[in-house]
């Protein structure tokens, strides 16, 4: 079978249905087979999709790279026949990112096609909504006791759900948080992804909360959608107001509560090697990794 670009086409809102479908087969825990992120990062990565061999293969014009194929599980021969006409077209250097650990097991072989290389800054952690919920283990319980001096300090704080007529209030939160770093263009590629949640945060299937350390001063918000067919949520943007002691622990602990029954674990995302986020998210005590490969042509 030839493979063929001709479907190539930017990514749409109305393809969600399309991809969730795709995603069910998978059941996979990584934060990029996820329609919200392939979505609100379309705009700055110039994400597009191909329907290839009854499979949703993602392309980034920005960074000229292709995803694992969304859907059935592909094999090593097809994977790199994929990989091999996006070269050809010029599309990209011969590569497939997002390649999951479980396809190594299937394919121990794949070498005959493709060089593996793996970045500890791109893997996924994955952590227990019960355990953070109940603050389990001495990392946990250290948290613990940030919350409890939140709580001593904000004894009007709440905890609301995203709603859309809370929205405004969660861009401005999240503009003014950003407002406040170095800028960078990793703050501009999320400030288009933000724009696009707010703007089609229901369509997405997108829910969140915002914790209010009183009322009329919001002081943190998350916002998480589920991965399709898995007991996993993935945090798509976490943000608190580090001048206010404790709301990010509290924020975390709040999200856990209202996940519990809903979801077994909340996917964090990665450090991309940073060294004080990965302090922070190791701090928390993942409970597992979803570890990703590059696969690079050979051929």
């Amino acid at each position: 079978m030839k493979i063929s670009l001709k479907s190539l086409r930017p990514v749409e809102l109305s393809d969600r249905a399309r991809f969730d479908e795709e995603l069910d087969k998978m059941a996979s825990q990584s934060c990029e087979a996820c329609f919200p992120n392939i979505f609100m990062y379309r705009e700055p990565y110039g994400i597009e999709f191909a329907d290839i061999a009854g499979r949703l293969v993602v392309y980034e014009r920005a960074t000229r790279i292709i995803h694992y194929p969304l859907g059935e599980k592909t094999d090593d021969e097809l994977l790199y026949r994929i990989s091999k006409a996006f070269a050809d077209a010029g599309l990209t250097d011969g590569g497939v990112y997002d390649v999951p650990e479980s396809f190594l097991d299937d394919y121990p072989d794949c070498d005959r096609f493709f060089e593996l290389e793996y970045d500890e800054g791109a893997i996924d952690y994955l952590f227990s909504v019960e355990k953070i919920a109940t603050f389990t283990g001495p990392k946990l319980r250290k948290k613990h006791n940030l919350v409890k001096q939140f709580q001593a300090n904000w004894p009007y704080a709440e905890v609301r759900k995203i709603t859309k007529e809370d929205i405004p209030v969660a861009a401005k939160l999240a503009y003014d948080l950003n407002s406040r770093l170095e800028q960078c263009e990793f703050l501009d590629e999320e400030a288009l992804a933000l724009k696009s949640a707010w703007d089609n945060f229901e369509e997405l299937g997108l829910e969140g909360i915002l914790l209010f350390a009183e009322p009329g001063y919001p002081a943190g918000l998350s916002v998480y959608s589920t991965l399709p067919n898995t007991d996993t949520v993935d945090i798509h943007f976490e943000k608190a107001d580090h001048a206010v002691k404790g709301a990010s622990q509290t924020l975390t602990w709040q999200l856990a509560i209202a996940l519990r029954g809903k979801a077994k674990f909340m996917n964090r995302e990665q450090d991309m090697n940073e060294e004080s986020l990965r302090h922070a998210k190791r701090s928390l005590d993942p409970e597992r990794f979803f570890k990703r490969y590059f696969l690079r042509n050979i051929k």
